[in-house]
């Protein structure tokens, strides 16, 4: 039996690669769907420049008067792969309640547990308390109207309390997935998949 001619195999290996692509999104789908949805302040964070290509950069940042209390195990894992941040629900929104190396810690902090962790920042004048969480996520990629448009709103928010929400979908793994942002009361959603 002779083998099969070089295009032939090199178009059976791009059917594969492209239907192993579409599996990946597919399952990033569902997992992004049936998370439990959070919602948390964001800020934008960039300030020599906030939209670079066709996507908007963000942090996870809520603020908080000054002389509030750090949650528990701020700064202490910071960026180690088995750490866990506690949340629960404070108004429209999510708020970090602190940080852990196991999951069965994190879930007697909070209602929601992420994978990451969170810092806590004092900033003397005027006197505010930051915490600001690291979930993998930081950015959102849409069209270029679109962008420049997120940007210009989150430009606004560095300086000002933060009116700007990200949505996130935490599923069963723990994994935190970008589903939108909600900027000025104006929800816009991830629609590629």
């Amino acid at each position: 039996m002779k083998p099969p001619s070089v295009p032939v195999r090199i178009m059976a290996v791009a059917s594969v690669l492209a239907l192993a692509l579409v599996g990946l999104v597919v399952r990033e789908g569902r997992a992004r769907s049936g998370g439990q949805e959070v919602v948390l302040a964001i800020s934008g964070y960039d300030p020599r420049s906030l939209l670079t290509g066709h996507y908007v950069r963000f942090q996870f940042r809520s603020e908080h008067p000054g002389g509030t209390p750090c949650p528990p195990g701020h700064g202490g894992f910071s960026r180690r792969p088995g750490a866990w941040v506690a949340l629960k629900r404070q108004g429209d929104h999510h708020v970090a309640t602190g940080a852990t190396l196991s999951r069965e810690a994190a879930q007697k902090l909070g209602e929601v547990v992420v994978r990451g962790d969170l810092d806590c920042l004092a900033r003397p004048a005027p006197e505010t308390t930051w915490v600001v969480l690291n979930l993998g996520l930081d950015r959102l990629h849409t069209d270029q109207a679109q962008a420049e448009t997120i940007q210009k709103q989150l430009a606004a928010t560095r300086n000002a309390p933060v009116t700007a929400r990200a949505v996130v979908s935490v599923g069963a793994d723990g994994k935190a997935r970008l589903k939108g942002l909600i900027v000025n009361s104006e929800r816009t959603d991830l629609g590629w998949y």
